[in-house]
């Protein structure tokens, strides 16, 4: 299996920074992985944050305490899955959560279209304010449970910290058309034990405090 390692991103230090400093802390995260991030990404990068933080504190979207926090372990996620989702294609994000990794995503990647399916209303709620706020036109929310998702054929299906991996294999696959991709999020390099699924690529990385994170891709063979 040939997986491509990213060096540590290790500049998050805990504390609450000023706005200018969570700038610099998105900046250096994409000069590690030297993704081509515009001024204008950046500042809707950094107003999700901040949305995200203001209603965290009513709605419980994250455990993260700061923009800060969201950008060195969120945000690494969604740079991760730019790297591997193929231009123009329709990826569906279940579990979305607090819209992560999928908004930011949808951000830096704004040839995708993003589908965000939520069964929570309450984060549904967050997750369309931020989407009409942030002008993410090609972002779409779903109030919706995998098992009641009747849309298939997306061309890459993902999801974070939902499902245990082998599980989330299967639903993914019934989710995208043949030869579609599967996403999974992993804390370290991880393979099914079935032939019937194709390895693709992946990514080892680690978030600002150093925790292992791995994101592979596969489809049926």
């Amino acid at each position: 299996m040939q997986v491509r390692a990213l060096a540590s991103w290790t500049t998050y230090t805990g504390r609450v920074r000023k706005r200018e400093d969570d700038a610099a802390c998105l900046a250096r995260l994409a000069e590690e992985w030297e993704f081509p991030l515009t001024p204008e990404m950046a500042e809707c990068v950094l107003r999700f944050c901040h949305l995200l933080i203001e209603w965290n504190s009513g709605v419980n979207l994250t455990g993260a305490r700061s923009v800060a926090e969201v950008i060195g372990e969120h945000v690494v996620d969604s740079l991760a899955m730019a790297c591997l989702v193929p231009q123009g294609s329709s990826v569906v994000d279940v579990g979305a959560g607090g819209g992560l990794p999928g908004m930011p995503f949808a951000i830096v990647r704004p040839d995708a279209r993003l589908t965000v399916v939520e069964p929570r209303a309450k984060r549904v709620a967050f997750l369309r304010t931020a989407a009409r706020e942030l002008q993410l036109t090609s972002t779409e929310v779903v109030r919706e449970r995998v098992g009641g998702l009747d849309r298939r054929g997306f061309d890459v299906a993902a999801s974070r910290a939902t499902f245990p991996p082998e599980e989330w294999l299967g639903l993914g696959l019934g989710l995208v058309r043949p030869e579609g991709l599967v996403l999974v999020f992993a804390g370290q390099a991880w393979l099914p034990g079935v032939s019937s699924i194709r390895f693709r690529d992946a990514l080892s990385y680690e978030t600002a405090t150093g925790r292992s994170r791995w994101i592979g891709a596969f489809c049926s063979t």
